[in-house]
């Protein structure tokens, strides 16, 4: 089990992800922890940094956003990182938040589906295991 503190008060639980692309190549970014989100969702940006081309995807979603609804892509990420644990082909929506979000992207579930989740807002604990 791998576990986390995060500020209770914050408007999200923010984390720290690992993306692998199909050669290898690595990034990180900050995402909000979202069990509401069907899918995990990243930038254009570091799709495309990961090798993938995210425009020629043949599988795509309608988002609900406040600026209105909005078609993104989806595509399979070679792997996802979070406290030591990881998940291979996950699939994900490649569409960008608003600037001024608290973070770059979102941990939904088809990557959380994997694991035990205990959030323990009373004492700021973030569990995740694989029981």
């Amino acid at each position: 089990m791998a576990k986390i503190n995060f500020d209770s008060q914050s408007p999200v639980i923010a984390v720290d992800i690992i993306l692998e692309g199909e050669r290898g190549t690595k990034r990180g970014i900050k995402v909000a922890l979202d069990t509401g989100a069907t899918y995990t969702m990243i930038p254009w940006e570091i799709a495309e940094a990961l090798g993938y081309k995210p425009e020629i995807s043949k599988e795509k979603v309608t988002l609900i956003t406040a600026s209105g609804v909005e078609t993104a892509p989806v595509i399979e990420v070679k792997k996802i990182k979070f406290l030591g644990e990881s998940i291979d082909n996950v699939p994900v929506v490649c569409h960008d938040l608003p600037p001024k979000s608290y973070v770059t992207g979102l941990l939904g579930s088809s990557f959380l589906r994997h694991f035990k989740i205990t959030i323990d807002y009373l004492k700021g604990i973030l569990e995740i295991s694989r029981e």
